[in-house]
């Protein structure tokens, strides 16, 4: 038997685009770990009659349902509301949950209004879910055929509560389907290329399955397998890996489940080298995703945001003259901006990134897309130039950084 799942996201700013939903997807990703597959995704507004149509729709057809937000002491958080509903009974005040939500706030020397109140009311049935690291209690209840999970949706105290209480549920239930993934990255060709390579291994039923996902201009295979085991998931997906690597070639350039940033952190470590940056195009996207690696300052010592040509000579030292006679996106002042970071920081490594992210800038000789790096390094400085299809600017920057992280991993970059 396998165990279904499905994730329900509450709120009316996730309807409005002013949020985004990244809770589903972190769930996503540990629900599969746990042995669950998860079959659908559902966003809803604060409408009662919409969110009942979907916590009812959802725990009709799976297993395991775990939604986020609506739990907060305000009239329109009203997820505790609609569940009570679907079970046909009136909520309940729980004085534990009561105290832990005055505790949570007088620890801070907070006040406690009495609106917080709402936030100890519990469906009839349901097992109250302490919060360590917020004022929302979760619960747990069975509803139709599913067990279902509600969770704040704050995303630190939704996944403290997840690890608490809903994980280790889902991976003791019977029937759980052990699951494996490999992860392979892929930059240079087009998805339709890349699609077209590896085509007789996406076909529809295949165990391990095989798919593409595509990110500002970074492809990444999916190669997820179940079998009666991990073990047995794991070696499947890994055969699946070794057939596809050599028809990838030099586009491969990185594999593993984390993010990228993650496995550059974890590459400079196992080197023993650190890293600095100096950043035009980019604007700091390359070292505001490196410091969100936990243990990035054992590697990271620190970068420039150099987008005016005042700007790379007062911090990094390059010369007027050089962007004068050169253009401010060319590669001799991509690699006075890298040995400037590399000097000014004392790093081990230094990359530096300028272009032009359009939409305007771009000249026939150096059109939107064009972007220049370099690296600094003991054995001296290399740059270079890459032009990237002008898809928008937050396509030319993405795909800028995902050069970067592929510099960063594989040494030394590409002429």
């Amino acid at each position: 038997m396998t165990i279904l799942a499905e994730i329900l996201a509450v709120g009316d700013e996730l309807i409005h685009g002013a949020l985004l939903d990244t809770n589903s997807k972190w769930l996503a990703g540990e629900l599969e770990a746990a042995g669950a597959v998860v079959q659908r995704f559902t966003v809803t507004s604060d409408d009662p009659a919409a969110m009942r149509e979907a916590f009812a729709g959802a725990c009709a057809r799976a297993d395991v349902v775990v939604a986020t937000g609506g739990l907060g002491p305000t009239l329109d958080d009203r997820t505790r509301d609609v569940v009570a509903d679907l079970l046909g009974g009136p909520l309940v005040f729980d004085e534990a949950s009561w105290a832990q939500v005055r505790h949570w706030l007088g620890s801070r020397g907070r006040p406690v209004p009495e609106s917080n109140r709402r936030q100890a009311l519990m469906p009839p049935g349901a097992r109250p879910f302490a919060n360590p690291v917020g004022t929302a209690p979760g619960f747990g209840v069975r509803v139709d055929r599913a067990q279902l999970y509600v969770l704040p949706g704050v995303p630190r105290e939704m996944q403290v509560m997840a690890k608490d209480h809903v994980l280790p549920a889902v991976r003791s239930m019977p029937g759980i389907t052990p699951l494996a993934q490999v992860w392979l990255r892929v930059l240079g060709p087009s998805e339709a290329a890349l699609g077209e390579r590896i085509e007789p291994f996406m076909v529809p039923g295949r165990n391990p399955a095989v798919g593409i996902t595509a990110s500002g201009g970074l492809l990444t295979i999916r190669i997820v397998g179940t079998a009666p085991t991990a073990a047995a998931a794991a070696e499947a997906c890994e055969a699946t890996a070794r057939e596809l690597r050599p028809l990838l070639g030099a586009w491969l350039f990185a594999e593993g489940t984390v993010e990228l940033p993650e496995l550059v952190v974890a590459a400079f470590k196992a080197r023993g080298l650190t890293l600095a940056v100096a950043e035009s195009c980019t604007g700091g996207a390359i070292a505001n995703r490196i410091v969100d690696v936990p243990g990035a300052s054992a590697v990271f010592r620190g970068g420039v945001v150099a987008y005016a040509n005042e700007a790379k000579e007062a911090l990094l030292g390059v010369p007027r003259a050089c962007i004068e006679a050169h253009g401010a996106v060319s590669e001799q002042v991509a690699a006075a901006m890298a040995e400037g970071a590399r000097t000014g920081f004392r790093a081990d490594v230094a990359l530096a990134t300028t272009g032009i992210a359009g939409p305007d800038g771009g000249t026939p000789e150096k059109p939107v897309g064009t972007v220049c790096f370099a690296v600094a390094d003991a054995t001296g400085t290399k740059a270079w130039t890459m032009r990237i299809p002008d898809l928008g600017r937050a396509f030319v920057r993405d795909r800028a950084v995902f050069e970067s992280w592929r510099v960063l991993l594989q040494g030394r970059g590409s002429g």
